[in-house]
């Protein structure tokens, strides 16, 4: 089995924020759905970017940033940027975001051994923070 170096590099890159038709359809559902989240809880990469670095359709990244991180699952778009990611604008975005870079934001990315993040998990996070 050969080395996978790439689980060991974290990135730093340009998040750019963006609409998603996709969402529409499955917001129906409500936005803790399973749907919702399988259109939301994603990272759109152009696929040499993902090549170059060692990234692939249906890895599970960890995006971080300020202190804040969650796990997106990568899929492969040609109108992604040529250098960074495009991300739903969802409770995932927003909560790496802040008020002045709300649509586009440098974060950093690495593959990640764990599930993809829950809106749960995102808002039990803001909670406890907010109790200190």
């Amino acid at each position: 089995m050969p080395l996978q170096f790439s689980k060991y590099l974290k990135i730093e890159v340009e998040v750019v924020v963006a609409r998603n038709s996709f969402q529409a359809e499955a917001v129906d559902k409500g936005k803790m759905s399973k749907k919702f989240v399988e259109k939301s809880a994603v990272v759109f990469m152009n696929e040499d970017f993902a090549r170059r670095n060692g990234f692939k359709e249906g890895d599970i990244v960890r995006l971080s940033r300020r202190g804040r991180s969650i796990n997106v699952k990568v899929f492969i778009c040609e109108t992604s940027p040529r250098d960074g990611v495009m991300m739903p604008n969802s409770i995932y975005s927003s909560y790496l975001a802040d008020f002045d870079n709300f649509k586009r934001f440098r974060a950093y990315i690495e593959l990640s051994d764990g599930d993809v993040t829950k809106p749960d998990e995102i808002i039990d996070q803001i909670k406890n923070k907010n109790k200190k």
